[in-house]
């Protein structure tokens, strides 16, 4: 009896330490579960607010407004040639010219254009630009940020258009002639201003969207001397000189008459005192 009692406690014994260690086991399990979880939340959480950031930043920076005007000057083989490749890289950038001038001197001639490209091609244009121009003389880029003059304008005009609305309803609800007359004043000078405010954020749309660049570019040409034809030159611009002259004295025809009828006085005082 007492084997058998020891055999029982024994199994007793073993069966409680087995039931002990799952016990155990079984929450480190589940501890483990939940400090993975609250990791992997914590890492995509962080991921996110990376992201968000990211995406702030981006967005922060497209909606700077950003006006880009610049200025070159370089020297070419051929101003007309360079002139057409300028003209074809501008449609090609969905841009367009907005003033064009040239210029023939004895040594030189010379363009210069005024180019309107939209501002996301501009860098892309003065790569393309770069790669047929051997040397700039002169290159002037600048970038003026109007983010602030912009949203302050918008908001100016939000504004304003609430207070013209205000002043219609008053408008509606006026009684007499007097307050229908001070409201329409007040209502003429908001409307003015909104306008105004209106054209300067048109002007402010239009040069953020378009870059301005201004293109100088010249060609020195030799020339022979050119002796009979100077010589031609010379007395054809002699003979002008001397039309343009005989037509200034002409002009001066009261001076002449002035001028005689002193001197026919002087002659007579002269006269009278011999006498």
């Amino acid at each position: 009896m007492k084997a058998i009692s020891i055999f029982f406690a024994i199994i007793l014994v073993v069966l409680s330490c087995s039931s002990g260690v799952n016990y155990k086991s079984a929450p480190m399990s589940e501890t483990t579960k939940a400090s993975e979880a609250i990791d992997g939340q914590s890492s995509e959480v962080v991921q996110h607010s990376m992201e968000s950031s990211d995406d702030v930043a981006t967005i922060n920076i497209q909606e700077r407004k950003l006006i880009k005007e610049g200025s070159i000057w370089f020297e070419t083989e051929n101003v007309g040639r360079t002139r057409q490749r300028i003209i074809r890289l501008t449609n090609q950038m969905k841009g367009y010219i907005s003033k064009e001038y040239s210029n023939k001197y004895s040594e030189q001639q010379r363009y210069e254009m005024t180019i309107r490209i939209p501002s996301v091609n501009f860098d892309l244009f003065m790569d393309s630009l770069s790669g047929f121009v051997t040397k700039f003389d002169n290159k002037d880029i600048q970038v003026k940020d109007v983010t602030e003059e912009y949203v302050d304008v918008e908001t100016r005009i939000k504004t304003k258009q609430e207070v013209l609305s205000r002043y219609r309803e008053l408008l509606k609800q006026a009684k007499t002639v007097s307050e229908m007359l001070d409201v329409q004043r007040e209502l003429g000078n908001v409307q003015t201003e909104l306008e105004s405010f209106q054209g300067r954020l048109k002007y402010l749309q239009n040069q953020v969207s378009y870059s301005t660049l201004n293109i100088t570019f010249y060609e020195y040409q030799t020339s022979e001397f050119g002796f009979w034809k100077k010589i031609g030159k010379a007395f054809v611009s002699g003979w002008e000189g001397l039309l343009s002259f005989i037509v200034i004295m002409v002009n001066l025809w009261p001076l002449w008459l002035i001028v005689a009828i002193i001197l026919v006085g002087l002659r007579w005082l002269l006269k009278k005192r011999k006498n």
